[in-house]
């Protein structure tokens, strides 16, 4: 796993941003700043606040290597879920989401209709529903086909996605539709060709079987490509040793 000083160079890197850039931005002296890039000290309590706001993404990230929603997912996975019919009376405290069991992201399965409600609903916590700031009504549960996500997500994992929120914030997952592919990767703004592209980022480690995509302002265009939706929850299970 990358150390704070490496994910810190990693985004100045994906930024083109230089050292001066990170001292004007956060206000603070070229020693503070030095000592975070090398590794010396660790940025903390507002310094960063002003780091990741500088950087484009959130305090948990540089921290940890994981984003704000990612670092709940310990809870949200202890969570009581359940699935029901359409019309099934809801208890109290928890709230239905639409529930797709055909619908896979990262699978060339045509162009994904999540508009149409579904019969199948999940239910979640209300509590969870507003701690995650998670607008229910757009939100579905949905699919993983294949290792593009492997270790982060897998094959066959239930996976939530708010259609919502579909403005990219650097380092969060989102699914997105390209041409009759539906796929799920990390998302980063990528401006090199023109303001409003992004690049396309899978967990897994093998860059051959899964290079990173880039898509400029013309190839989103002509290709017809559409944000879905940003991840915030996935359904986590083992499998009992025998």
């Amino acid at each position: 796993m990358s150390s704070v000083s490496e994910r810190i160079l990693m985004r100045m890197k994906e930024l083109n941003l230089q050292q001066v850039d990170l001292i004007g931005a956060t206000g603070l002296s070229k020693g503070t700043v030095s000592k975070w890039i090398s590794g010396m000290n660790t940025p903390s309590g507002k310094n960063i606040t002003s780091l990741a706001r500088a950087l484009k993404t959130s305090p948990e990230w540089i921290l940890d290597g994981v984003s704000a929603s990612e670092k709940s997912n310990a809870d949200i996975a202890k969570m009581e879920v359940g699935i029901y019919q359409d019309g099934d009376p809801i208890p109290d405290g928890y709230i239905a989401i639409d529930y797709y069991d055909d619908v896979f992201v990262s699978a060339g399965n045509g162009y994904l209709n999540l508009e149409k409600p579904s019969d199948n609903k999940m239910l979640f916590p209300v509590d969870l529903i507003k701690e995650c700031n998670v607008e229910s009504s757009t939100t579905k549960v949905i699919h993983v086909r294949g290792e593009s996500m492997f270790p982060k997500l897998k094959d066959g994992q239930a996976i939530s996605i708010d259609m919502s929120a579909r403005t990219i914030y650097d380092g969060e997952i989102y699914a997105f539709q390209v041409g009759d592919d539906t796929k799920i990767k990390y998302l980063f703004n990528w401006n090199e060709q023109g303001k409003g592209g992004f690049k396309a980022v899978s967990a897994n480690s093998d860059k051959n079987q899964f290079p990173d995509e880039y898509y400029s302002p013309h190839r989103i265009e002509s290709e017809g490509l559409s944000i879905l939706g940003q991840y915030w929850w996935k359904q986590v299970v083992k499998r009992i040793r025998r």
